[in-house]
């Protein structure tokens, strides 16, 4: 018999509703256990202080075998060789339930810890543990087998640990057991300002006996508790500021809850119980990051040669500026943007004026008006629009700091050659928007022996080398041309931002153009790079026409922190890299470090962009997103013999959430270094490029590309050590890209 649309309509009403009626009710035994592995540092090549016999190994074993999904396994073993135990994210195996949200429970076992740290004879770090977990949400499974260019991306959420972790960073034997957790986590990369709390209620506990003990963690309807028990200590911890809806956060309807293991660590399992209650979980606020401090910035000088006074000051918040001077009120509540300059031009009638300004935030954590007071000082200089200075301020001339002091807006400060020592151009010392103040060399032989620290703003600087030191800049608004950094001791050039300043004072549109940094490396050899723009930046920071080559690590970091958030947009133009990952005399080594330009870190997603830029002969990658999974935009880029990959930008597991780059225009080439790596770009949109795939540069249509490059493939063997043959070398090169 044919049933009309009707009838089929009301018996499927009538199947739901007969489901919905035997829905099975959520029991111990029925619960569905399995394995997985999530999370950076947990991809099958990872072998930082791995056996290389054990590079991969990341597994839930019973019998030996590895666990099937299905009902809890009476015993097994977890082992880890990869991942990572961090402040805003996990590595992790994970032997786990799902659980709805509506219900509490106990989960608790007799736990042996086998091995905790690295079995190569290197010391914890820390970032390895074992333990009981439950979280809000878990990461993607890693692949296996694994594509290639594939490296996991962080895992983030919002969770709570017993944790059993080293208890120092140093091969002895103990551990603390842990009561740790994680709240504000609102997006999977992870977010900035979230809460990381430890507490390490037992101390300095022997593991090496291999005596198994018991552990157990507890969710209740307003929090958590765990428990340890060895036979000697017996101990029931609160974990104190743990709201039970944590676990409610990125999934409101599930939780996952298990057994892990991390890094380096090996625990077997047994006797496991899981006991269920219905959950009346208290609806306590969601966590938001702790705001920063008001921050209030003096910016203009406490000294004047001229009359005509700029007095500026800046804060972090938006907020109301008053000023007094000599006692009378010249400006009332001028309202001023967070991080926004406030700007009073002044009349120095009197050798000295006194101001007082009064800056009443309108955001941030405290309300209450901020005052200080600033006695300028009228001083007379010949010419303070263009001053003269040598290393030691002789001969007629000012040292360098006095003429930071003095210079006034729109003047000019002229370096008369010498080797100068370090110092700082602070925040008080900053131009005007329209007046920016200048910085240049008079001749050739200009040179910084010690640190440029560069917190003001609104200065052009031009034609300076620092040699055995670096240049940092925590200022905004500046123009950098021709400066050359090189020998530092970390990274040669640097625009960042000191902890607890406020994203709005963070180092903003500051350009770095026709400038060099090379030869830089730190004594671990793993973190000086040519430039970077990394941890805590604001917008608008551009490099143009720059090059950096031979530092010990990479040409050019972007990186940032999931705990400071994303740093703003970087725009790198017309620019090289060339040979990092190793130093003039420090040959490169592995394949761990020197990519050419880096572009991210920690799965955090920021709209970077790359045009018209060379990265060649690098030890590591050309370009690479370093997990960075943001908007990018990169084009007409050329990327030619790097050890690893020309082009890495990995598969997003946030695709759904942020869109990946756009690729257009640019081109991959193998003239002289092999390598088996095909480039792998994953983006949003790719348009007329050609990558390096299966042994040839291919187009779109994967056709490989039969123009000829003979001359690109000449111009590229660069050989000569000598520096200027080198540039030489280089400088034709990219002509011929141009």
């Amino acid at each position: 018999m044919k049933l009309s649309r009707i009838a089929l309509a009301l018996s499927s009403a009538f199947a739901l509703s007969a489901c919905a009626a035997v829905q099975t009710e959520v029991t111990p035994e029925n619960l569905t256990w399995q394995a997985i592995t999530f999370g950076q540092s947990t991809d099958l090549n990872f072998g930082s202080t791995i056996l290389p016999e054990k590079i991969g190994t990341n597994e839930v074993l019973v019998n030996g075998k590895p666990v099937e999904a299905g009902k809890l396994a009476e015993t097994f073993t977890i082992e880890s060789r990869g991942g990572k135990l961090a402040n805003s994210h996990e590595g992790v195996t994970f032997y786990y339930t799902k659980l709805p949200t509506n219900k509490n429970f106990t989960l608790s076992a007799s736990v042996v810890l086998e091995q905790l740290g690295p079995e190569t004879g290197s010391t914890p770090n820390r970032q390895e543990g074992a333990g009981i977990m439950v979280r809000d949400i878990i990461g993607q499974p890693r692949l296996d087998p694994q594509p290639e260019g594939l490296e996991e991306f962080p895992a983030a959420s919002n969770m709570v640990m017993n944790l059993l972790r080293a208890s120092k960073k140093e091969n002895n034997g103990l551990i603390n057991i842990n009561a740790n957790y994680r709240e504000g986590i609102y997006q999977p990369w992870g977010t900035g300002g979230n809460k990381m709390a430890r507490d390490e209620f037992i101390k300095d506990v022997p593991f090496t006996d291999g005596q198994p003990f018991k552990m157990s963690l507890t969710r209740t309807d307003t929090g958590y508790f765990v428990t340890y028990d060895n036979g000697s200590i017996s101990e029931t911890h609160e974990v104190e500021g743990a709201n039970a809806n944590i676990v409610e956060m990125q999934d409101p309807d599930n939780q996952y809850v298990g057994f892990f293991a991390s890094r380096n660590a090996k625990i077997s399992v047994s006797e496991v119980q899981i006991e269920l209650s219905d959950a009346h979980t208290v609806d306590a606020p969601k966590y938001s990051a702790k705001l920063t401090d008001v921050v209030l910035q003096q910016a203009s000088p406490d000294k004047s040669a001229i009359e005509n006074y700029s007095l500026q000051s800046r804060a972090n918040y938006s907020g109301t500026f008053s000023v007094s001077q000599q006692g009378k009120v010249v400006v009332e509540k001028q309202d001023v943007p967070a991080g926004d300059f406030f700007r009073f031009d002044a009349t120095l009638t009197s050798p000295s004026t006194a101001f007082t300004v009064t800056y009443t935030p309108t955001g941030g954590p405290d309300l209450t008006p901020k005052t200080y007071q600033q006695k300028v000082e009228k001083v007379n200089l010949a010419d303070p629009m263009n001053i003269s200075v040598n290393p030691d301020g002789s001969n007629g001339h000012l040292d360098l700091a006095t003429a930071i002091e003095l210079v006034a807006p729109g003047g000019i400060i002229t370096l008369e050659d010498g080797d100068y020592q370090s110092i700082t151009i602070p925040v008080s010392a900053s131009g005007t928007a329209d007046l920016p103040k200048t910085l240049l060399a008079k001749g050739e032989h200009v040179r910084f022996l010690g640190n440029i620290q560069h917190n003001a703003s609104y200065w052009n600087v031009s034609d300076i080398e620092v040699s055995g030191a670096r240049y940092i800049v925590w200022g905004s608004h500046n123009n950098f041309d021709y400066i050359v950094t090189h020998s530092a001791p970390d990274t040669g050039f640097q625009i960042t931002s000191p902890d607890k300043l406020g994203r709005a004072l963070w180092a903003s549109h500051n350009t770095v153009s026709d400038s060099e940094s090379y030869n830089n490396m730190d004594k671990s050899q793993i973190n000086a790079d040519g430039f970077a723009a990394k941890m805590r930046i604001g917008n608008g920071n551009t490099f143009i026409r720059c090059v950096s080559h031979h530092n010990i690590d990479d040409g050019w970091d972007l990186f940032n922190k999931v705990e400071d958030g994303a740093n703003g947009a970087v725009t790198i133009i017309d620019s090289v890299s060339y040979r990092n990952g190793q130093t003039l005399a420090v040959a490169g080594k592995g394949g761990s470090r020197g990519n050419g330009f880096k572009l991210g870190g920690e799965g955090l997603p920021v709209a970077h962009v790359v045009k018209n830029s060379l990265a060649f002969q690098n030890n590591m990658d050309g370009f690479t997103d370093n997990f960075n999974p943001g908007s990018l935009v990169l084009e007409n880029n050329v990327s030619i013999d790097n050890k690893r990959f020309n082009f890495l930008f990995r598969k997003s597991p946030y695709a759904g959430q942020v869109k990946q780059g756009h690729f257009e225009d640019n081109r991959s080439y193998r003239f002289f270094v092999e390598s088996h790596y095909s480039d792998v770009v994953n983006g949003d949109t790719l348009v007329n490029n050609q990558f390096y795939v299966d042994g040839h540069t291919v187009d779109q249509n994967g056709k490989i590309v039969k123009e000829d490059v003979s001359e690109l493939k000449n111009a590229s063997d660069v050989k000569s050590t000598s520096e200027e043959s080198m540039y030489e070398q280089v400088q034709k090169l990219r002509s011929l890209l141009n």
